[in-house]
């Protein structure tokens, strides 16, 4: 079984529901956690003190092995933030609201059929 590899962008706040995705015994391992937030990324280096941490979503986008990530940021990053991780070639599970406007939403929903990369909208 191939491995899914997954980043999270945000750690804290809502970002901790990520850490739910992290089930290696069935293919889905967290591999790395971005957040501006030095106590949230703390944190989840103590979860997961084999990933790699990043202060910036643009960095952890550049690993090639993440094949999606887990975005819980504020709703008004969500469109930037997606908008990448689509463009890097990254499945992405997106919070709900999927932007603050609605071109917003259709910016993200052009960009991954564009790219033909997977986005999921949910709520944990």
């Amino acid at each position: 079984m191939e491995t899914l590899k997954v980043g999270l962008i945000a750690t804290g706040g809502r970002g901790v529901h990520g850490y739910d995705i992290h089930r290696p015994e069935k293919g889905v391992e967290i591999v790395a956690g971005c957040d501006i937030a030095q106590a949230a990324l703390d944190k989840f280096t103590e979860k997961f003190p084999e990933a790699q941490v990043f202060t910036d979503y643009r960095d952890l986008l550049k690993v090639e092995s993440i094949g999606a990530v887990h975005i819980a940021t504020p709703d008004y990053l969500h469109e930037e933030m997606a908008i990448a991780a689509l463009e890097a070639g990254k499945a992405v599970y997106l919070e709900k609201p999927m932007a603050i406007t609605i071109e917003g939403c259709d910016r993200i929903l052009e960009t991954a059929y564009r790219n033909g990369s997977k986005l999921f909208i949910g709520h944990n």
